[in-house]
């Protein structure tokens, strides 16, 4: 799976778009492009710009995520009168279905993401993180209230998108911090893991597998991910014991890994990275029989030399007949 961040293929062009075209990946669409600046979602574009959700993101580099720099709902009252953005148009539909069925045609296997498909982060960018953080400590029936109103369009979201049958459906929330969950896991488990479950048993009663992501140190709810429907885990290496993680996970989950881009990738020497592939597709493909999907992701800071080192250690160590 390629996973290069806008800022990487804004500074590398070509060059690393031709690493891509020499170690082709199994997952749509075909061809990446080299993006253009003014077509950035807001979260991604140099300066300061509001989404559709009404929350305004501060950028300093062109193609890398940025910070939230304002909230709508800066007390419960905006909540009474926020209103969601619309809903997929039958026209954004239709081009799906299209774009999809292409995309299998090709032999390929189509994952696709929904909007919005960060459940706990977007609450945490229309409330304020450090409002929504004290609400979980004393949960208010206003908590309550918009968690609800985002799983009611998190599902119609959902159900709109998986008309277009996609292979996998993609969720993105980052749980931990470097050193732990950012919440105590009892909370997790009563608050979202049931809300979580409403939106997976959605995509796999559509036959559909959940690919789910979250940075962090996250070891506290594995088991539950998996219980609730998780079929490909997309956890931070380098937030992990890679042994305990695999011990974990193992028979469990999928794993798509996440070749460490904290030191490695953006430090490593080639021969590191090469190494670093190599035990981990010891430890989640050939020990894990819920199987590995090869990923690491490419940001600005990465030189070509260590993205054509992983991949090249990917084709080498995770081939099999």
């Amino acid at each position: 799976m390629h996973s290069p961040l806008p800022c990487a293929l804004l500074k590398h062009g070509q060059r690393l778009l031709e690493i891509y075209r020499r170690y082709p990946q199994d997952f749509g669409p075909e061809k990446l492009t080299i993006p253009r600046p003014d077509e950035l979602p807001p979260d991604y574009r140099l300066g300061i710009h509001k989404d559709e959700w009404g929350t305004t993101w501060i950028s300093r580099l062109e193609g890398l995520h940025g910070q939230v720099l304002d909230y709508p709902i800066k007390n419960w009252e905006d909540l009474d009168s926020y209103n969601f953005p619309p809903l997929p148009s039958r026209e954004f539909i239709d081009k799906l279905k299209a774009r999809i069925a292409q995309t299998k045609d090709s032999g390929l296997f189509a994952n696709v993401g929904f909007n919005p498909g960060n459940y706990f982060e977007r609450m945490q960018w229309l409330r304020g993180f450090k409002n929504l953080m004290r609400e979980f400590v004393r949960p208010s029936p206003r908590l309550y209230e918009l968690a609800d109103r985002l799983l009611d369009y998190c599902l119609q979201s959902l159900e709109l998108i998986l008309e277009a049958k996609p292979d996998s459906i993609s969720f993105a929330d980052d749980w931990g911090t470097q050193r732990a969950l950012m919440v105590k896991p009892e909370f997790w488990r009563t608050f979202f893991k049931p809300r979580y479950k409403r939106m997976f048993d959605l995509v796999h009663d559509s036959g559909a597998f959940v690919l789910f992501h979250s940075d962090g140190t996250i070891m506290e709810i594995l088991k539950d991910l998996a219980e609730i429907g998780v079929d490909a885990l997309l956890p931070q290496f380098s937030c992990h014991d890679l042994e305990a993680l695999a011990s974990e996970v193992r028979g469990r989950m999928c794993v798509i890994s996440d070749i460490d881009r904290q030191w490695l990738l953006p430090f490593g020497k080639p021969e590191e990275v090469e190494n670093y592939v190599r035990k981990v597709v010891e430890l989640f493909g050939r020990m894990n029989d819920g199987g590995l999907i090869g990923r690491g992701e490419v940001s600005v800071d990465v030189p070509l030399e260590s993205v054509e080192a992983m991949y090249k250690a990917f084709r080498n160590y995770g081939l099999y007949s």
